[in-house]
């Protein structure tokens, strides 16, 4: 739906080409082809408030609503070797292991970890290197290396790729571990794990009577100083974290 979104689709053998429009994605697939014409499908299932009337995964919601089979809630990008080779290059310049961090959700600041937390997390796990991605004006966490604005989706894309685990918020960021195949951390407040949380990360979820509330406040503030988030302890990160990255030094199976 959003142009910046479209580099996410490049090398996709299963599509043929994106328009973007304003109120409606244009999506042509193979499986589209018979058609005379492309079909218009509305794609914002947001207006579905999903944490609020299902219980099942965001994969699940959007194949119901392109009225597809799902045989694979895992999500797909298609990496170049030029981009894994460039990514490893650049991570090789970091003691491992290498954590990518992202702190910021653009749905709602209701999702954000005090910033504090953050940089104690960092701080108090020397054994790692820290990335901090994301939009160049989102709170800088101290200890951490700063590539906040520097790369491309894609490229981030590619560094998450050969990263050793990822801890974030709820975001894009988050999903695309699920795309990879990298076992992340991920804290959820006001928004459910069932409905967007990922079976590869530990999904942090202190489940309080108020939340799931993210389809219901949206933008505002939350009027109890977000008791769900500030919930969950550095130490429940830590070990998260921790019991992640002992997972993604095990030998890959055959």
């Amino acid at each position: 739906k959003k142009r910046q979104h479209a580099p996410i689709y490049k090398n996709n053998p299963h599509i043929d080409k994106i328009i973007s429009h304003p109120f409606f994605a244009r999506i042509i697939p193979y499986h589209f082809r018979r058609f005379k014409r492309p079909a218009y499908l509305q794609f914002d299932y947001g207006y579905l408030t999903p944490s609020l009337n299902y219980k099942k995964n965001a994969t699940e919601i959007i194949a119901e609503m392109l009225g597809v089979e799902l045989r694979d809630k895992r999500l797909q990008v298609f990496l170049t070797g030029e981009e894994n080779d460039q990514a490893k290059r650049e991570l090789s310049a970091y003691a491992d292991p290498v954590v990518i961090l992202h702190i910021t959700s653009m749905t709602s600041k209701n999702q954000h970890w005090p910033l504090s937390n953050w940089e104690r997390l960092v701080t108090e796990m020397p054994e790692c290197t820290f990335i901090q991605l994301g939009k160049q004006h989102e709170e800088k966490v101290e200890g951490a290396v700063d590539w906040r604005g520097k790369s491309s989706v894609r490229e981030t894309l590619a560094l998450m790729k050969h990263a050793s685990s990822f801890v974030g918020v709820v975001s894009s960021l988050d999903h695309a571990t699920n795309i990879l195949d990298i076992p992340g951390v991920v804290l959820f407040g006001p928004s459910s794990p069932e409905v967007w949380g990922h079976s590869n990360n530990i999904n942090l979820y202190t489940g309080l009577r108020c939340a799931p509330c993210i389809d219901l406040l949206l933008h505002s503030p939350c009027p109890y100083g977000q008791p769900c988030m500030t919930g969950i302890s550095v130490e429940d990160v830590k070990t998260a974290l921790r019991a992640q990255l002992a997972k993604r030094k095990l030998p890959s199976k055959l």
